[in-house]
């Protein structure tokens, strides 16, 4: 009985080096994971396109929309709970506002099933310029509105992504590509529940 005892003794510490090293293993992942988060490292390539505001701004209650109510958090009629594709413009509509705004038109053409929503807008301090009343009667889906002065001055990119909160949640630089923007939009419509 003595000799069985005396030769479990290295079975039961083999046992137990193998459990602390199991357990080791799986907490390894954990242990790295939290350095390099305390560590402040961030990958190299990202999977979105645009610049994600972190936090989210919140679009200015004062822009009225053409239908009466507000654009911004309590959207209603056609805008209510549906994702904004919006391009801030100051001054007039030139052939790059133009252009722009016929990508953001393409753009919502390609999502195909998913183009119900999502509405464009543009944010301009010129609503009666020639060039985009013409771009409206053109697009009769794209809304104008009105934006007073100082609206969104933090933001420099001038297309914005706005959820159906009215949070402004991700901006586009001038030279964004289209197929980035749509990239975008493809995976953020296929995961939101919202919209």
């Amino acid at each position: 009985m003595n000799s069985v005892a005396i030769h479990s003794l290295p079975n039961q510490r083999q046992g137990r080096l193998m459990l602390a090293l199991i357990v080791a293993l799986l907490a390894l992942p954990f242990v790295i994971g939290a350095g390099l988060y305390f560590g402040g490292w961030h990958p190299s390539r990202i999977g979105h396109h645009g610049h994600l505001l972190n936090p989210p701004r919140q679009l200015p209650e004062q822009i009225p929309h053409p239908k009466g109510a507000s654009f911004g958090a309590r959207s209603t009629g056609k805008n209510a709970e549906k994702w904004k594709l919006v391009l801030q413009v100051r001054g007039s509509c030139t052939t790059d506002c133009t252009s722009r705004l016929d990508e953001m038109r393409r753009i919502h053409v390609a999502l195909y099933k998913n183009m119900g929503r999502l509405s464009r807008a543009v944010l301009t301090d010129q609503p009666d310029d020639p060039a985009l009343l013409a771009l409206h009667a053109s697009q009769p889906d794209l809304t104008v509105l009105t934006a007073p002065p100082d609206a969104l001055a933090e933001i420099t990119d001038p297309v914005l992504l706005v959820d159906p909160q009215g949070l402004v949640i991700m901006t586009y630089p001038p030279d964004a590509s289209p197929q980035g923007m749509r990239a975008d939009l493809d995976r953020l419509l296929k995961y939101a529940w919202t919209g």
